[in-house]
């Protein structure tokens, strides 16, 4: 594969991802003699089923119905495909489909991953003053339904305003996977009880790919692997997000092979730590001074 520099290295003496490896060895979760942890890579799932038509004022009929292929295709895919590389995830879920398929989400939690919330109707439009009403509707719909509490939330449309940030803590959350300005997680101010766990949705997330720029799933694989190759070389964080809907998502046959074939690549790497945002955000809290704005 060809090597994409990528600025300054870092050294082995300045991996951030040290004080994670000696947690892991500590805990008997990584072998004694195994190779240091150089890279931290998060899958998050975006379920995306029909609350987005919901939310288009669309509905589920006809033509947009891509939110349900992934409810009935798309997430046991990727569910088959991460315990098979035995692999935690992240999944993203819209209140309104915690609400009609309950059991979809059940099925994600038995196999051992992490529920986040995703607005109600995948909102892509400003919500004003409605905005902590909605973000507390979506967060109360989780609780009931699936009987846990979320404390990580990602925007459905990347807008957030003043009233996101302290909605959010005041339900409880630790973490904001929304931004794209910047290459590792970092702390939003002063206080050690919040991060932001940045995403890449221009060569990290199968959306552009499948929707905007039409490639085939071999491009999107390749270039995932290229974007993982440079940036285990550096700050070493691999923010994943896809999608198991049928347009513009990894649902459907090929495209999940493609992402099959993602995993199986990551899954080989001996200094890779695959882990849910949540015990990201656990572990970088835990260390805060080392997750500063820069």
């Amino acid at each position: 594969m060809l090597h994409i520099p990528y600025g300054a290295v870092i050294g082995a003496q300045d991996n951030p991802w040290l004080p994670l490896d000696h947690e892991l060895r500590a805990q008997g979760l990584r072998a004694a003699d195994a190779a240091p942890v150089r890279a931290v890579v998060c899958v998050t799932i975006h379920v995306d089923g029909p609350a987005v038509e919901v939310g288009r004022k669309q509905f589920p009929a006809g033509p947009y119905t891509a939110g349900r292929y992934a409810i009935r295709r798309g997430v046991p895919r990727h569910l088959e495909m991460l315990a098979r590389h035995r692999m935690p995830a992240t999944f993203f879920a819209c209140g309104y489909d915690v609400e009609h398929y309950p059991a979809t989400f059940h099925d994600i939690l038995a196999a051992g991953h992490e529920i986040a919330a995703h607005g109600y109707v995948h909102e892509a439009w400003d919500l004003g003053d409605e905005e902590p009403a909605l973000l507390e509707k979506t967060h109360r719909s989780i609780e009931r339904e699936l009987g846990v509490t979320p404390v990580g939330w990602c925007s459905p449309s990347g807008r957030k305003s003043h009233r996101t940030l302290p909605a959010l803590r005041a339900l409880g959350y630790c973490y904001d996977a929304s931004e794209k300005d910047q290459d590792r997680p970092y702390l939003p101010g002063a206080d050690a009880d919040f991060i932001m766990l940045p995403n890449n949705t221009v060569s990290l997330d199968d959306y552009p790919f499948y929707f905007s720029g039409h490639s085939l799933a071999a491009e999107a694989c390749d270039n995932w692997m290229q974007e993982f190759n440079a940036l285990r070389q550096a700050e070493g964080y691999v923010h994943l997000t896809v999608h198991p809907k049928a347009a513009g998502g990894s649902g459907t046959p090929a495209r999940a092979a493609a992402l099959d074939r993602f995993l199986a690549y990551i899954a080989a790497q001996l200094d890779v730590h695959v882990m849910t945002l949540e015990a990201l955000a656990r572990h970088c809290l835990a260390h805060p001074d080392n997750w500063r704005r820069a």
